[in-house]
């Protein structure tokens, strides 16, 4: 039976902690996720001067709640800013009445841009109450295209993160650093003296998987070679197709596109970043390779096929 407020207690996360919460949650939360993924979402290496990754209730010494918080600072439009990324908000069933707790540390933060991109119905709702915003999950859907003389020409693609780091200035080697723990990917696209670093995940949470681009340094030398992207990303992994969040491109129309459906179940608040300046870098999404596409597996072959098949009917006719 749960105990009352004064028996239960709320402890910050540290390393020490984590072999708690992998015995008491963790280890049957996600099947694609092992220990070592799971530790290095609560142990990240990088200082935030927060001595904590998020917050833990318990009952005498057993897990019945918990709630991650990945801590990070980012420069915005040449700003530094704060944000923290909150996960794997649980709280044991029989604990409910206790939710609570756990959200007043978040209601104490203090110049943090706050994001929640996988939250319940439930927690939607109370976080909502408090402030929180919707924030626009739709993806656009990039299929692998016949390169032409059009696209590609002058450009190289790196993918060794050792040689990327070399080339980056600091801001985006520090995020190559921080992410070199994660089952993330990388790539550098170069033409002349301009280059883009992208950061990915490679997606196999459905019957299709995607490479999903979280993060691109140089917008328009991307624009010019995506398709080139495309074709890499389709080599490396023989993945069925690659997904731009539509946020980050509101207004670009992509060659061999479509536009996906997603539900608008993530969250934000902020006094000073826009939805537009929101990725998924340092967050459950980029480190446990996250959709957050609902299964539409049958509705996006089908899409494939038609403009696969439109594809190869243009490259024959010129």
């Amino acid at each position: 039976m749960p105990a009352g407020n004064d028996m239960i207690r709320i402890e910050k996360i540290t390393s020490e902690l984590f072999p708690t919460l992998y015995s008491g949650f963790l280890h049957d939360d996600d099947p694609l996720s092992d220990e070592q993924d799971w530790r290095n979402v609560f142990d990240y290496a990088w200082d935030t001067g927060e001595g904590h990754c998020g917050y833990a209730m318990l009952d005498d010494d057993e897990l019945v709640g918990m709630m991650g918080m990945v801590f990070s600072e980012r420069q915005i439009a040449g700003t530094c800013q704060k944000f923290c990324n909150l996960h794997t908000w649980w709280v044991r069933e029989d604990y409910r009445g206790h939710s609570l707790l756990l959200l007043r540390p978040v209601l104490q933060l203090r110049d943090y841009t706050v994001t929640h991109f996988t939250p319940c119905d439930r927690i939607r709702a109370v976080t909502k109450r408090i402030g929180f915003e919707e924030l626009d999950l739709q993806l656009k859907i990039l299929l692998p295209v016949r390169l032409s003389s059009r696209g590609g020409k002058d450009c190289e693609i790196w993918d060794d993160p050792e040689r990327i780091r070399r080339q980056l200035p600091e801001d985006q080697e520090r995020i190559l650093q921080d992410h070199l723990p994660y089952r993330c990917g990388h790539l550098l696209v170069s033409e002349g003296g301009e280059q883009c670093y992208l950061l990915y995940a490679y997606v196999v949470r459905h019957r299709l998987a995607y490479c999903h681009i979280h993060y691109v340094s140089n917008r328009e030398l991307f624009l010019r070679h995506e398709r080139t992207v495309r074709a890499a990303l389709h080599r490396r992994h023989r993945a069925w197709f690659t997904a731009v969040d539509q946020r980050l491109f509101p207004d670009v129309k992509f060659h061999a596109s479509v536009r996906s459906w997603t539900p608008s179940h993530a969250l934000f608040k902020s006094s000073e970043v826009t939805p537009e300046h929101i990725d998924h870098l340092y967050s459950d999404v980029t480190f446990l390779r996250l959709t957050v596409l609902p299964d539409m597996s049958y509705e996006l072959s089908q899409m494939a096929r038609r403009l696969w098949s439109r594809e190869r009917s243009q490259a024959a006719s010129t």
